[in-house]
């Protein structure tokens, strides 16, 4: 059975302006005017990416740069900069290269990111409402979909 890889690749020079949505892995070199969202996979943004907005996804890799906020699901390695708030419910590892301006805070794994089409304003969901949600629902370990919009 051949199994098939999903992946989307914004290449060096290329430049996007808006948000992305995407339902698979996606590997960012160019620059992203906007913020991205990875319902699966692997989010990665490589050396000399640059995204200027919020970065969601399940596994997150970061050896660019991030001008926003950070919300991984799974695990997080950060070898490149990040300026905004980093939230993460399993692993983080920091690298040799690591840059961190803002803060940093392990939430739980209740609130989860999904594009659907009854979000009418912008797909990426404001990290401050998730925490907010995530801070009144403690008594609840069972994976929910975050509606928050920014």
């Amino acid at each position: 059975m051949k199994t098939e890889l999903n992946i989307t690749l914004i290449a060096r020079g290329c430049a996007i302006t808006g948000d992305m949505v995407v339902d698979h892995g996606i590997s960012c070199f160019g620059l992203l005017d906007g913020g991205i969202i990875s319902t699966q996979g692997l989010l990665h943004i490589g050396e000399g990416g640059l995204v200027k907005g919020a970065a969601q996804g399940e596994h997150v890799r970061i050896d660019g740069r991030v001008d926003g906020d950070v919300d991984a699901r799974g695990s997080l390695e950060i070898n490149g900069q990040v300026s905004g708030d980093i939230f993460y419910c399993g692993t983080i590892r920091l690298g040799p290269r690591a840059s961190l301006n803002g803060t940093l805070k392990r939430v739980a794994r209740m609130l989860t990111i999904e594009a659907g089409p009854e979000q009418e304003q912008s797909p990426i969901a404001d990290s401050r409402a998730i925490e907010a949600a995530s801070e009144q629902r403690t008594d609840s370990n069972v994976t929910e979909i975050s509606r928050a919009i920014a």
